[in-house]
């Protein structure tokens, strides 16, 4: 079963196997970066068609859809028996279930658990601390630094929105790891982790 990795946090990279993927337009890029990030459920294609070709007409943006999701499929090797999306007449949805890995998902999971964790002070939990010392791991640059679609404003302004969630979670982790070095007299790291505060 093939693996699929794929990193939004900084600039955007696609790997298949370990092998990185390159040879596919900017469009399909986006829409599997799309796709990816908001896999709890099925898209129309009128929806994703509008979102990435919002100024063609709309037979024109779905066939687009058709080719960008052609050319996607080819370039990920979208088959076999767990497929890495879904597809059908009217819908498209990255499958949750696939052989995958996506740094925004395991970003997010690492903030949800320090949300959902019982602690006394989130400032001196120790599960807490490792799990904020992954997320600047995992936080490389802002979400899909560099990668711009002139042409699709809706789909700016959904990245500019995880964008700026992400980069408040990573500013908060980084601000809590810092103070937890300075308490431990860790004054180096602490100077070093405050640095890359975003």
């Amino acid at each position: 079963m093939a693996h699929l990795s794929i990193s939004l946090l900084g600039a955007l990279r696609i790997s298949r196997d370990g092998e990185l993927l390159t040879n596919f337009a900017d469009k399909a890029q986006a829409l599997l970066a799309y796709l990816a990030v908001e896999s709890d459920q099925p898209h129309r294609r009128d929806t994703l068609a509008g979102l990435l070709w919002p100024d063609q007409p709309q037979k024109r943006a779905r066939q687009s859809l058709r080719q960008a999701l052609s050319d996607l499929r080819k370039a990920i090797g979208d088959c076999g028996e767990a497929p890495f999306l879904l597809v059908s007449g009217e819908t498209i949805q990255f499958n949750p279930d696939c052989d995958h890995w996506l740094d925004v998902t395991a970003f997010a999971d690492l903030a949800k658990a320090c949300e959902a964790h019982r602690h006394r002070r989130l400032e001196t939990c120790l599960p807490c601390t490792r799990r904020m010392e992954r997320m600047a791991e995992l936080y490389r640059d802002p979400f899909l630094e560099q990668f711009f679609l002139p042409d699709a404003d809706s789909f700016e302004e959904w990245a500019m929105l995880k964008r700026e969630w992400l980069q408040r979670e990573a500013t908060d982790a980084l601000a809590l790891l810092a103070d937890y070095c300075e308490r431990r007299g860790e004054y180096k790291q602490a100077q070093q982790v405050a640095q890359r505060q975003v």
